[in-house]
């Protein structure tokens, strides 16, 4: 009988896949099914040929598989199936140990400097002047939208001139939300890719660019305050209270 013969294709395969070639696993199974035998009886019982048997014992038997029996000739017994599965056990978690702590050694310093570099930042900043600046850092990183929503539109949003050169650079989409109304407003109306619309009250404010960054205004009495972060949560939280205002706001006449 020819090795296998009696053996579901699903355990050869699984077999293989621990690693034993054709003739391993051909020689392997012989064994178990047949019990004891020589080389010379194993390679045709197994239909390995004669010219490799002993190099495929051999290699069988390094690895834990078979054992051989002192003998003229030797003769060779195939190792309990749940003690090899013990044995590879134990190899292939020793193994994975081992390489599992070169590959953290050497790849958690890049992952942590990188996870420092991905880290949110948060930033308050004060004055008209750094909070103009930190608006203009934004929309030179903005990509794809704009959102604003400011009670009162700072001088730069009313110049046509100032702002149809940067969306027609960039293709940007601005989506303005004011509380103001009167000629200064009328002149955005011709300006492609961009729509106010209007709502009162409307308390604080911000600037979100792309969903990613977002500056948010806060209302007070003295100095002018702001707070800058791009965490990604935030930005979004931003964005969809930005979208609610939105849809509750009156389009521009």
């Amino acid at each position: 009988m020819k090795s296998g013969a009696m053996l579901p294709e699903k355990t050869l395969r699984l077999l293989k896949d621990l690693g034993l070639t054709e003739y391993e696993t051909r020689t392997y199974t012989a064994l178990v099914s047949g019990g004891p035998s020589t080389a010379g009886d194993l390679g045709e019982t197994a239909n390995v040929p004669y010219s490799r048997i002993y190099d495929i014992l051999s290699r069988l038997e390094r690895r834990g598989w078979v054992e051989v029996q002192s003998g003229r000739p030797a003769r060779y017994k195939a190792k309990p199936p749940a003690e090899v599965i013990r044995l590879l056990r134990i190899e292939q978690e020793q193994r994975l140990k081992e390489t599992g702590e070169e590959i953290v050694k050497e790849l958690e310093p890049l992952y942590e400097q990188k996870a420092e570099a991905r880290r949110p930042d948060i930033w308050v900043i004060r004055g008209d002047r750094n909070l103009g600046g930190k608006v203009g850092e934004m929309l030179a990183r903005a990509r794809v939208e704009v959102l604003v929503s400011l009670p009162v539109l700072p001088r730069e949003f009313l110049e046509p001139s100032a702002i149809s050169p940067l969306l027609a650079a960039k293709n940007l989409t601005l989506r303005v939300i004011t509380s103001e109304k009167g000629k200064h407003i009328n002149k955005l109306k011709d300006i492609p890719n961009l729509e106010v619309r209007f709502r009162k009250p409307l308390f604080g404010g911000g600037v979100i660019v792309d969903g990613n960054e977002v500056l948010l205004l806060l209302a007070s009495t003295g100095e002018k305050l702001g707070v800058w972060s791009n965490e990604v949560g935030l930005a979004k939280f931003a964005k969809d209270y930005f979208e609610y205002l939105w849809r509750d706001s009156k389009v521009r006449n």
